[in-house]
Formats: structure tokens, sequence, C-alpha cells
């Protein structure tokens, strides 16, 4: 049950945690060429395992919640007898199966390592229309030649590049036809003069600076020789689509009484789907976000299980 649950949830969501084993996060893969199947992959996620994330953030027993239409605590209660039953499961047997998302595997030194399921693969949400695209191919067919014969290459042109070479043909054919026709004054050719206008350019202005009022000086230090001024576009800030989480709660209300309690200053919160997440500091990338965290004083020791999530 629990395992439909992570599958679910690993779709809509970047991090899934299972209490005390650890947690399952959605990495992003860019567009790929695979040259084994010759296929264009398009955008995807993968899954990997973190074992160092073992808190309960409530995001899989709010949905045991909804699913089973019991209390949260309730639910809380179920996931943790379910946690200690695949950690028991570990211990004895050396690896536990997650339908659809992969395999656990426990070592002698207590050391926990995770193996994707070959089949899993999720399509990000903004391009999930795409498929794989086939690598277009060129056959070139070389025909047997006799003595007599020439040697031929016959190259198989797709039909759009036999239409645009047709398309391109005759709008040559059509400026030649234009400029035959076009009646040309012999009289006005022969007095045509072959020298070259002259051209003038025009002056460019110099920078005249206006005087001083009496007891300031002007300084020109910075000025151009030229007098012309240039100007410097300031550059966009980049967004901080990144921040540090040290807590996922269901309700807004207990989002607020974690800022509360915290000595922290500066906590913020952010809406997830049906979670509300408090973060500590923000960044445009992962390490950025993480370095303005740690900069907080006190905070590797607070919140030691902090990690970093995308808007």
């Amino acid at each position: 049950m629990i395992n439909r649950h992570i599958t679910t949830l690993l779709r809509r969501h970047d991090c899934v945690i299972m209490p005390g084993v650890g947690a399952f996060v959605a990495n992003r893969v860019p567009a790929v060429f695979d040259s084994v199947s010759g296929r264009f992959m398009p955008p995807a996620r993968t899954i990997s395992f973190n074992p160092a994330i073992t808190h309960d953030d409530g995001l899989i027993a709010s949905s045991l919640s909804r699913r089973m239409k019991i209390s949260f605590e309730q639910a809380r209660e179920r996931l943790n007898e379910e946690s200690a039953l695949m950690q028991r499961r570990l211990k004895a047997e050396g690896s536990v199966t997650i339908s659809h998302v992969g395999t656990l595997y426990r070592h002698s030194d207590s050391r926990i390592d995770f193996r994707a399921d070959k089949s899993w693969q999720i399509e990000l949400p903004s391009v999930a229309c795409l498929r794989p695209i086939e690598k277009p191919t060129i056959e070139i067919v070389r025909p047997a030649t006799t003595e007599t014969e020439k040697k031929v290459a016959i190259v198989r042109v797709p039909l759009h590049l036999r239409r645009l070479r047709a398309a391109a043909a005759a709008f040559v054919i059509f400026i030649v036809g234009f400029a035959l026709s076009t009646p040309i004054d012999l009289q006005q050719a022969q007095n045509a003069s072959l020298a070259a206008p002259a051209f003038t350019a025009p002056e460019v202005p110099k920078f005249e600076p206006l005087p001083a009022p009496e007891g300031m000086e002007l300084n020109l230090a910075a000025a151009p020789s030229d007098g012309i001024l240039s100007t410097v576009k300031p550059q966009p800030e980049l967004p901080k689509n990144y921040v540090v989480v040290v807590a996922s709660l269901p309700t807004l209300e207990q989002a607020k009484k974690f800022i509360d309690r915290s000595s922290t200053s500066g906590l913020q919160i952010l809406q997830s789907g049906d979670k509300f997440r408090v973060y500590a500091a923000a960044g445009t990338s992962q390490e950025d976000a993480m370095a303005a965290a740690m900069a907080i004083d006190g905070f590797r020791s607070a919140y030691p299980d902090a990690w970093v999530c995308r808007r």
C-alpha cells in the first residue's frame, strides 16, 4: 500500500520521504541523444535515493489520510508501522523492492543503496506531449555499373526538400525573366559617369563641458575623449528559484506555529501543492541557496535535515 503512495507522490513532488528509511528524490534530466536506440529522448525525471534525509515531513501521511479517510495522527501511526516493517525486512532479507520505483539494498555496514527500476521515467508536465524522435537517415543507392555506363549515385531526398528546391528554381527563373524584360536606355547608359559620387561625412560635435559654479571643481577624468557618452543597461536580476526547506507541514497554521517557536529569524512559507514548506534562505541555484542558509548563525545545528527544493 505504501509503495503505491510513494509512486503516485513522486509524479507530483520532487522529494518523497519515508520516515526512518530515506528520501526518494526526482532529478530533472535534459533532452539527450540515445546512441544505442538512435533516438532523441525528450526531457524527463529520474529517481535517486538519499538515506541521510529520514525525518517525517508529513507528505506520505497526508496522502494516507486522504486515501483511507482517517485522521492525520492515525495515518502517521500507520506510516510508522510500515516504516518499521520496511527496516526489519531490509535487515533480515537485505533488500526491499518498491513496485515501479526501484529496489533498496542494505550492506553489512548498514549502508543502504538504491537501484531505480529500468522502466521508471517521469515525463515533465511542460513537455508531456513530446515523444522520442527517430534519427533521420539518408539512404544512398549505388547501382552496379558496366564499362559503357557512367557511375551514378542516387540520393533519395525527402519530399519537402524537393519542394523547396523547386520553389527556389522558380524564384530564380522569375528574377532572370524580370531583368531581361526591363528596357534599358542606351543613351543614358553612355552618358552615365563612371566615377563614384563623393560623400562628405557630417562632423561629429565635440562634447563641451559647462562651466563649474564658483567654489566647485568639475572632474572630467572619466569623460570620453570623443565627447560621446555611452549608456550601460542594467543586468536583470536572476530569479531565486531554489529554497532551503527546514520543515514541511500539512496546514498553514502549523507552519506559522513552527516559525513562532523557532529562534531563527527570516523564516518564510512556500505552498507546494497541499503542503506548506518553511524555508530559511533562497538562491538562484542549489549551491547559492545552501550557501545563504549556512551564513545564518546556528543553522547547521538547528536544522541538520534541511534540504534544497525548487519552487
